[in-house]
């Protein structure tokens, strides 16, 4: 028979076999105190294998991750910055220094990114006859040269202002829809027309300070 060579943790493995056969030899034959310091003596040199072979382990994104560790903030650091940020934001709004305004509005379901004079077109019936100033309410994001304000999801009515005019009410080109399968005699012809709605932005104004 040849004998087998052994790593290390092969022979821990071993080592403690041979003394739990000792352990349980002395238990029968002197008692339970000699055995109880074997077991102590193997326990340690298994803990010092296990612990030599954990320094062997590579680096995964399980044993350490891949992105640095996030540091919040200080809340009171925190808090300064913020009321610096609104102080510059008023004073730029009180000495009209923001250049021109543009806004992001929700409207007729759909976003759009408007600025003063523009034209839109949108789908759909507005419950406004020809002429008449509407303000949009929802509006999702005012900026500047300098600044923009974001709503969580919408900024508020008393913040932020945007008025527009309808301009004009009219259809959409029409549309051909038809249908048709041979050997049937079926054909079906039908024309698509919408309804659409031309604005003009007239205004985007914001309040005279933050709170």
């Amino acid at each position: 028979m040849l004998p087998v060579p052994l790593g290390p943790q092969g022979k821990g493995l071993v080592g403690m076999a041979v003394v739990a056969v000792g352990c349980g030899r002395l238990l029968n034959r002197t008692g339970s105190r000699v055995a109880s310091l074997l077991w102590t003596a193997a326990r340690n040199q298994s803990s010092q294998n296990t612990s030599s072979w954990q320094g062997l382990v590579a680096k995964t994104s399980l044993s350490s991750p891949p992105w640095a560790e996030i540091k919040l903030p200080d809340p009171v650091e925190e808090a300064k910055q913020h009321r610096e940020l609104v102080q510059k934001v008023n004073e730029l709004i009180a000495t009209g220094q923001y250049g021109r305004l543009f806004a992001i509005v929700h409207f007729a379901s759909r976003q759009w990114k408007v600025t003063a004079e523009d034209l839109i077109l949108t789908e759909g019936h507005v419950q406004a006859e020809c002429g008449d100033r509407i303000r949009m309410e929802k509006v999702l994001l005012v900026g500047a040269d300098d600044f923009t304000l974001l709503g969580r999801p919408i900024l508020g009515k008393d913040l932020v202002r945007v008025e527009a005019t309808v301009i004009e009410k009219t259809e959409s080109w029409p549309r051909i829809n038809m249908r048709f399968r041979p050997r049937r005699r079926l054909l079906r012809k039908r024309i698509v027309i919408h309804p659409q709605t031309v604005l003009r932005i007239n205004t985007i104004e914001i309040a005279p300070a933050l709170s």
